[in-house]
């Protein structure tokens, strides 16, 4: 838990627990391993503690503890007036490179344990947020919330922006400022509201209404409730088979058929053959006289125009047979 946690109700945890300074943790806590308190935590109920203890300045635990193993207190102000006192004596002495980096050491090995120990805490961890406020009505965190697969809340959930993992069970309903993503297969016995947008994965039902400015459903999804959405609702559906072939006869029914996969070892198709061309001076006519057939919106030609046609034709064929004799 980060910092100013505040927790109305039991805490149990099956391994470690590591509490930050300025929480307030309303009932009785269970830890399986070890504990460690910062300063300034306070503690409503009763602490057991299966493994060993680590307690801050000023830890309050009103109803009083139980540990199995070693209980360290700490108490930082010594530490601090040391750290003082050497950096005002190495001062003195004009070695600031050496104070510069005795400090970059300290703090870069806190660092770097912090980091391994988080890496090597695994999957099946709690994170709350520093601020945030758990209680069996509400979970408020000012940030964003990530929820991991297979979980089961009680309560509203008030965030920034809300991503959830698979088969998630919620009985309450959740306040986002951002987006809300709702993994597969889960379950939401409240209504969704967001001024963004929310996202409805598959095979997942709402028990409620949603609210928000867009909204993203699949098609296996379902809302039990109304939808508003100014920008628009959009549906997601999977890549789907291709459908069958149909054939209509002349009556207008469909046939289904099935796609017929051609076998893999086919001859060559062989090349298609053009049919014989009729000569010219063929007594068979391969189409009628163009002249003779009508064509809507084209004007017929009389008789003289028909005649005069002719005569440039047989005169222009004449004057041509003149040139070819005299080239020869």
């Amino acid at each position: 838990m980060g910092e100013g946690v505040t927790v109305t109700g039991d805490i149990a945890a099956s391994s470690d627990i590591r509490v930050d300074m300025w929480s307030k943790l309303g009932s009785k806590v269970e830890v399986g391993r070890n504990a460690y308190l910062g300063e300034f935590v306070t503690i409503d109920g009763k602490l057991f503690v299966e493994g060993d203890l680590d307690v801050g300045k000023e830890v309050k635990i009103r109803g009083g503890f139980e540990a199995k193993g070693w209980i360290v207190v700490r108490n930082p102000v010594p530490v601090i007036i040391f750290l003082f006192l050497y950096i005002k004596e190495m001062m003195r002495l004009g070695k600031g490179e050496e104070i510069e980096k005795a400090v970059e050491e300290l703090f870069e090995d806190s660092e770097d344990d912090e980091d391994f120990e988080i890496r090597e805490l695994g999957e099946n961890i709690l994170i709350i947020p520093a601020g945030a406020k758990l209680s069996p009505e509400t979970i408020n965190v000012g940030g964003e919330t990530i929820i991991g697969n297979n979980c089961h809340l009680t309560g509203n959930i008030r965030a920034h922006s809300v991503d959830t993992g698979e088969n998630l069970t919620l009985k309450g309903s959740i306040y986002s400022e951002g987006k809300v993503n709702i993994g597969e297969n889960s379950t939401i016995y409240g209504n969704l509201y967001s001024k963004g947008a929310v996202q409805i994965g598959r095979n997942s039902r709402i028990f409620g209404g949603i609210k928000a400015d867009s909204v993203i459903l699949h098609e296996n999804a379902r809302v039990d409730g109304t939808i508003k959405a100014p920008s628009g609702v959009s549906f997601l559906r999977d890549a789907a088979e291709k459908p069958a072939l149909a054939e209509v006869n002349a009556l207008g029914k469909v046939f289904m058929r099935e796609k017929r996969e051609l076998p893999e070892n086919l001859p060559p198709a062989e090349p298609i053959k053009v049919a014989d061309q009729v000569e010219e001076n063929s007594p068979i006519k391969s189409s009628a006289n163009p002249g003779s057939i009508f064509v809507p919106g084209r004007k017929r030609k009389t008789a003289r125009t028909q005649a005069l046609e002719r005569s440039r034709r047989f005169t222009g064929a004449r004057a041509y047979r003149k040139e070819q004799k005299s080239g020869e």
